[in-house]
């Protein structure tokens, strides 16, 4: 049973095509492929230690970042409203939350009392700037995208967040008195039963949690430097709000090791309960990243989920960059169209992360070129005359791609020599057509 399981994880699942099941069993099948493909990916790109560098980052960031906040708040005169609603946020860790508000606090006099300026918004700007953009890094990773922000973007972007956040935080807070007032004297008003009344302030009692997920959903959709639609962001954010929401009350509830850790660390104990609090943050965190990137890019990925470019035998990897090459001559030549990396994925059923790393390699062989549509996507076109590309150019190109010379390696002329004639046989081969024609 156990084997059978793990076989059609692993193998018959994705044979399955959506299509040919009613609407319910077809949303289970692609929303276990979608999760199968998170947990895959959350391991292949090394998230538990991107979390464990995200963490060590928070350690040195997060005063600051208060810091930034109360700055923020206190032109407002929201600073008593903004350390109830982290204190609400992070419960059962009231001493920790204190010493870091009280850090900040002092952090704040220090440069310059009522006004933050000079060198002391230099050092707060750098360090909320370098914690997020640690951030952005992640998910630009798990993202594929090889760029981030421009450093312009970074500050106003970032700035944009964090006050976005503390408005989250300060509405939260002020909603749910404005409600519970309301509720109580909407109550004394109709007679609302008693049961009645405990019914509806239980449901506010669930405002942390929707907070959690409004802002999991912001930051998987504007984090990464990519355009990521809202529907996936929100499923994402529903999902790890709960998921983090759900792990904060077992961990809380069952304080694992309070007691030897008092015992060891006595009045340090919170430490490195807030280390592990937040290390295993950061992996929700990530981990919902991935599933917003798979729910978006789910057509691409559905087909050869445990298969990478690398792993295929040069032969294969020759005749896909074939079949790539020809649709984007035969799109360029009749259609004048270039394509995308989603649409040749989606035409030749194979998983994107494939064809992205195909479309690289043809790059570098000098095959095709990469441009920027004004959506920002990237298209692809040839980058020499049709009337030239044949498949023993290709094949050529390709082969030469990369370092043809090695220092202190003696090249025998007799090797060289066959190859350059199987070469030359290639292309006076009756089979070597332009690709355009074929």
């Amino acid at each position: 049973m156990t084997i059978n399981i793990i076989h059609f994880i692993k193998d018959d699942i994705w044979l399955l095509t959506e299509h040919e099941f009613p609407l319910l069993k077809a949303t289970f099948i692609k929303s276990l492929k979608i999760v199968l493909l998170a947990i895959q990916d959350f391991m292949r790109d090394l998230c538990p230690l991107r979390a464990s560098a995200l963490t060590l980052y928070t350690l040195l960031a997060v005063v600051p970042v208060i810091a930034m906040l109360f700055g923020i708040a206190k032109g407002f005169g929201l600073e008593k409203m903004l350390e109830q609603q982290l204190l609400e946020q992070i419960p059962h860790q009231d001493t920790t939350v204190l010493k870091l508000i009280g850090f900040a606090r002092n952090l704040l006099e220090k440069t310059q009392g009522e006004v933050i300026a000079g060198i002391g918004v230099v050092v707060l700007l750098w360090s909320v700037t370098s914690m997020i953009g640690n951030i952005e890094d992640s998910f630009n990773h798990i993202w594929k995208i090889s760029k981030g922000r421009p450093l312009s973007r970074k500050l106003s972007d970032y700035i944009a967040f964090m006050l976005l956040g503390l408005v989250l935080l300060i509405l939260s807070s002020s909603i749910t008195v404005f409600l519970k007032t309301k509720i109580t004297g909407l109550s004394t008003v109709i007679a609302l039963p008693e049961f009645g009344e405990s019914l509806l302030l239980s449901a506010l009692s669930l405002s942390p949690l929707l907070l959690m997920i409004s802002l999991f959903s912001i930051t998987f959709i504007f984090m990464p430097n990519h355009k990521v639609a809202a529907v996936p962001g929100i499923i994402a954010g529903v999902v790890t709000g709960v998921m983090y929401h759900v792990l904060q009350w077992l961990y809380l509830g069952l304080q694992i090791g309070v007691s030897s850790y008092n015992a060891i660390y006595g009045s340090l104990a919170a430490l490195p309960l807030f280390v592990i609090w937040v290390q295993i943050g950061w992996m929700i965190v990530l981990f919902g990243c991935e599933l917003a990137f798979y729910i978006q890019n789910y057509p691409s990925y559905r087909h050869n989920h445990n298969h990478t470019f690398s792993e295929f035998s040069f032969a294969l990897k020759k005749i896909v960059a074939l079949h790539v090459t020809y649709l984007i001559v035969k799109n360029f030549v009749n259609l004048g169209k270039t394509l995308t990396a989603d649409a040749i994925a989606l035409e030749l059923l194979l998983s994107k992360a494939i064809v992205q790393s195909l479309l690289d390699f043809l790059v570098a062989s000098h095959i095709v070129i990469r441009l920027k549509t004004e959506d920002g996507d990237d298209v692809y076109l040839p980058s020499v005359d049709t009337n030239k590309l044949t498949v023993a150019f290709v094949i050529n190109a390709l082969e030469q791609c990369g370092q043809n010379n090695v220092p202190n390696f003696k090249q025998d002329p007799v090797f060289v020599n066959m190859l350059n004639n199987f070469g030359q046989w290639l292309e006076t081969s009756e089979q070597n057509r332009l690709l355009k024609d074929i």
